[in-house]
């Protein structure tokens, strides 16, 4: 080793270097790869173009197209409806674990992970306070089924890809959609199980601590009207699921202006039934947001749905709102919104919102329409405090036309007509002809850093097996590993992969571990394949630590979770799942 060229020694000092910063955390991993990739370029060892050539490298583009493509669908799509939809008749927490677990998985196999889980950290967090159950119980294995069921599919997560995009620029082919497919659905399962009954036992019961706080919620006056058609005619309140309500209740029915309070279990709805709720701000949202057959009154003026945009707005003192009700102000066509709930500090309010005289400081929860932000953007008679939720707003036939585009796109690709990359930029682009993505989305969701770690992750790569290094350190690991033979060597892989996406990132165990499982495969002249299929399952067992992937850290907040939840259950999910996946790969490559 003392005769290493200058080259390589530079090579060395930098991987020391990158796993050094990435373990320590005290700089952006960006910025990490960054200064690695600039010393490369200074010593020569790689060119500009090295660098901007990984930057285009088509797994790392894929990437973005597909974080491009999951914002799009979760912005425009009713997905919230339709997750309550296909939960709603779980009635424990194991249940709905078992259901949540086994959705996502199956959804991570075809879209990214981390969008799935941020989608699902508010929605399983809701839930499990509707159900009186520590989010602790479900949020960790939300994270775990995404990432375990992100490796049926080379695009199920992001390490499937970079790994992907590494093996092309040495061989002639990439995995295939087997390699993933089988010992994927193996882990997933096995997984999964565990996760419903031994695990489920492991997991913590914890409270998260701002929640029991929130004493003084605001509590607002809504309205609602049971129209034609409306799927409550004729049930009763029972019936309805209107009874029992976490965090609101129906307290009042006006029928052809007689008022029913209170309101009884037994009572039957009508069709122009006006029912008034009383709930706080994330409740009365919850409420618009399910497709419970509730309207808001006249609505349809508007040209607003079911799912709108709620705006949160107040009345100042000097405003030309107070002392009259929003009738007299000609509230819909002057701000180009309908009042849905109304908060006044202290006091009850009953009857109809629209007789209602407003007075300075209430707090009106407004759907908007399309002209609401351009009205109201000088108005010194409402200021707005906050946009509480904005809906899917795209026009019907965009999403279909949309869907159509997209599974079209998708059948071709199956078919062997177009390739993974292709295909999705095919969507992407009909996305953007659809107005479902634009270009300001398109800055926002284009991640700098994730690019620049990608991008230096594929030069540091390269620089190891151009210089030998890898060849260096192949080397080094046979002498240890030699003695067991060509398993050894596989077991060997494997657990310093897993050594590494625990406490590093996934992306850059694959970097590091890639050129030298290369450098060892060709050097004894073995299939490299099943050792690449090795180094996918093992970077992607970042089960141990909070660290070791973003889901696990986005779900470590949420979920009041201590760094011991995860080794509790991590161990003995990664001893799980590692015998699963390199049983299957023995088996099927050696």
């Amino acid at each position: 080793m003392s005769g290493l060229p200058v080259g390589e020694w530079i090579t060395m000092l930098v991987l020391v270097w990158c796993v050094a910063g990435l373990l320590t955390g005290r700089l952006r991993p960006s910025v990490v790869f960054l200064s690695a990739v600039v010393v490369l370029m200074l010593a020569r060892v790689v060119q500009p173009e090295d660098f901007l050539e990984s930057l285009s490298n088509q797994s790392i583009v894929t990437i973005f197209l597909l974080i491009f493509i999951t914002a799009g669908i979760k912005e425009h799509f009713n997905l919230i409806g339709f997750l309550n939809r296909l939960f709603k008749s779980a009635r424990s927490p194991r249940s709905f674990m078992v259901r949540m677990t086994t959705g996502v998985s199956l959804l991570s196999s075809v879209v990214n992970n981390t969008p799935i889980v941020a989608l699902m950290i508010p929605y399983v967090y809701q839930w499990s306070k509707r159900h009186k159950v520590a989010p602790s119980k479900l949020l960790l294995p939300l994270s775990f089924s995404a990432m375990v069921g992100g490796m049926m599919t080379i695009i199920g997560t992001s390490t499937n890809l970079v790994l992907n995009g590494f093996i092309l620029t040495k061989e002639p082919e990439g995995l295939d959609f087997l390699d993933f497919l089988l010992p994927g659905a193996l882990v997933t399962t096995v997984g999964l199980v565990f996760l419903s009954t031994i695990g489920y036992k492991l997991l913590p019961s914890r409270v998260n601590p701002l929640d029991e706080f929130k004493t003084n919620a605001r509590q607002y006056l809504v309205e609602t009207l049971i129209e034609d058609g409306s799927v409550l005619a004729g049930k009763t309140i029972t019936e309805a699921n209107l009874r029992n309500l976490e965090g609101i209740y129906l307290f009042e029915i006006v029928r052809k202006g007689k008022i029913i309070s209170p309101v009884t279990p037994g009572e039957v709805l009508q069709v122009g039934d006006h029912l008034y709720f009383a709930g706080d701000t994330e409740k009365v949202v919850e409420l618009l947001q399910q497709d419970n057959g509730l309207q808001i009154p006249h609505s349809e003026r508007l040209g607003i749905g079911q799912h709108v945009d709620l705006v949160e707005t107040v009345v100042p003192r000097n405003s030309d709102l107070t002392g009259r009700t929003l009738k007299e102000s000609q509230f819909r066509e002057k701000h180009d919104a309908a009042v849905v709930a109304i908060h006044r500090n202290g006091e009850n309010l009953r009857g109809k919102i629209g007789a209602i005289v407003l007075e300075p400081g209430d707090l009106l929860l407004l759907s908007a329409g399309q002209k609401f932000l351009t009205r109201n953007k000088n108005n010194r008679d409402l200021y707005t405090v906050s946009v509480v939720y904005r809906s899917n707003g795209a026009a019907t036939w965009k999403k279909m036309v949309f869907l159509v585009g997209a599974l079209l796109s998708i059948g071709l690709m199956a078919a062997g007509a177009f390739n993974l990359f292709f295909s999705l930029f095919l969507v992407s682009v009909l996305m953007a002809l659809t107005g479902l993505l634009r270009a300001g989305d398109i800055k926002k969701l284009l991640d700098l850093d994730l690019l620049i770690v990608l991008g230096g992750a594929l030069t540091l790569s390269k620089a190891l097996i151009d210089t030998g290094v890898a060849q260096e350190m192949a080397s080094l690991f046979i002498a240890f590993f030699e003695d067991w033979g060509k398993y050894g060597i596989l077991i060997g892989l494997y657990l310093i992969t897993v050594l590494l996406t625990s406490f590093l990132t996934n992306v850059a165990a694959v970097s590091i571990v890639f050129p030298i499982a290369y450098s060892l495969s060709h050097g004894m002249g073995l299939d490299p394949t099943g050792f690449y299929v090795a180094i996918a399952f093992g970077a992607s067992a970042s089960f141990i630590t909070p660290v070791g992937y973003q889901t696990n850290l986005m779900i470590y907040g949420p979920g009041s979770y201590k760094s011991g939840d995860f080794i509790k259950i991590g161990v003995p999910f990664t001893l799980l799942y590692s015998i699963t996946c390199m049983s299957y790969i023995i088996l099927t490559y050696f």
